[in-house]
């Protein structure tokens, strides 16, 4: 009996006697480790593959997820990091959601891997505006970037006759996780500052 090279399957010498089922079944034996094997889930595939052999990949119907078997254990091919949406406590002087009205949601965060996704609105906590530099919030360690990050927010401006009172405005996300905005320049101030659909920075 002959070994491929690579996956090591059996197929007969020239030496070996005439028995086509049994080279079948050697062959079918040794491949049957290797495919994708598929199982209902985690318990089904524990009870079947008893002793289980490094690079073995199974699927599992439940919660639909590919496996390996890396030597010492079952581990996920990929599965992403997701943290859920967590709820963020604005900074001092602010509030969530916009000062009056109903129907915004107060700031969050999600971690999936390395992006952080925001979303939420604030306003200030007494009648005023939102200067320019101001601390919104702080996000917790583990969501914060290496180096200082920049996103777009929407806001609503002091209403001058020089400016439009809808618009847009930048914020600033640094290491320490202090959310800051830093859009307007003579602009007086905004009234509140949200997180559009699709908010997100990388950590790295």
């Amino acid at each position: 009996m002959y070994l491929t090279p690579l996956c090591q399957l059996p197929y007969p010498a020239p030496s070996d006697a005439a028995d086509i089922p049994a080279h079948l079944q050697s062959l079918a034996t040794a491949l049957d480790g290797r495919a994708v094997l598929r199982f209902a889930d985690a318990a089904d595939r524990t009870a079947k593959v008893t002793a289980p052999q490094a690079g073995m990949v199974a699927w599992l119907n439940t919660p639909a997820l590919l496996t390996v078997y890396n030597g010492t254990g079952w581990v996920n091919v990929h599965e992403p990091v997701d943290s859920g949406w967590q709820t963020l406590t604005p900074g001092t002087g602010f509030v969530a959601g916009i000062t009056g009205q109903t129907g915004y949601p107060v700031p969050q965060y999600r971690k999936i891997d390395n992006q952080v996704h925001l979303r939420g609105w604030l306003s200030p906590a007494t009648a005023g505006v939102i200067p320019r530099a101001s601390t919104l919030l702080t996000l917790p360690a583990g969501a914060r970037p290496a180096a200082i990050a920049g996103i777009a927010a929407i806001c609503s401006d002091v209403v001058t006759a020089n400016y439009n009172q809808e618009g847009t405005t930048r914020l600033e996300i640094t290491p320490a996780g202090l959310v800051r905005n830093l859009g307007q320049n003579t602009v007086a101030g905004y009234t509140y500052v949200g997180f559009p659909d699709g908010s997100f920075f990388f950590l790295d």
